[in-house]
């Protein structure tokens, strides 16, 4: 499995109320009909584009034919959709990052609020997604790396490994920050002693 593939943008439905324009004139008084968005995500953004579903889904079969999707996003939007039609949950493409036990609550919920909603998104967020992800971005991609290859195969220690080196880049820090600590207190040391003497 290619972790770095470019990945489909998140979409969802919804029914909304809007202007019926023809029976608006003919009834002299606003009146209003159903009508199906679709509100599509791009991975690791929070811009949202709203189009019409029937709208929606014959760009997509354009998009298809002329090269821009592959048919495979396609294929899975348009089996959203009717999963959506018949009352169905929408299926995520991918493990998700809810629930995902490798990283605590706060960073799962940080990942969704960026829009990285499945374990797959995160090992394959490019430079733009590991900004909006922030701090840490590089070692959960690398957690999530690693989860993907020991879930695909053999080798559970990949993601041990890539723990251990969290960890072990985390413990250098604070090593650092406490050598740093001892040295200045050091460098205080002989003067404290100096003032002592003076004060007897």
């Amino acid at each position: 499995m290619d972790l770095q593939e470019e990945r489909p943008a998140y979409v969802m439905f919804e029914m909304r109320a809007v202007e019926d324009r023809a029976a608006t004139i003919k009834n002299g008084y606003y009146s209003t009909k159903d009508a199906e968005y679709a509100l599509i995500t791009p991975p690791y953004s929070k811009d949202c584009v709203e189009m019409e579903c029937a709208v929606w889904l014959k760009k997509n079969d354009d998009d298809e034919r002329n090269g821009r999707i592959p048919a495979s996003w396609r294929d899975k939007w348009r089996q959203a959709y009717d999963a959506w039609k018949s009352g169905q949950e929408l299926p995520l493409d991918g493990h998700p990052i809810k629930g995902w036990g490798v990283i605590s609550p706060a960073q799962q919920a940080n990942l969704l609020q960026v829009g990285v909603k499945t374990v797959q998104d995160l090992a394959a967020a490019n430079d733009e997604g590991l900004r909006r992800i922030g701090m840490g971005a590089v070692d959960l991609k690398n957690r999530a790396t690693a989860w993907l290859k020991a879930e695909s195969g053999p080798g559970k220690a990949a993601q041990e490994i890539a723990s251990l080196k969290a960890d072990n880049v985390r413990q250098a820090a604070t090593i650092k920050q406490l050598v740093d600590t001892v040295e200045e207190l050091k460098a205080m040391l002989p003067k404290r002693v100096d003032r002592d003497k003076i004060a007897a």
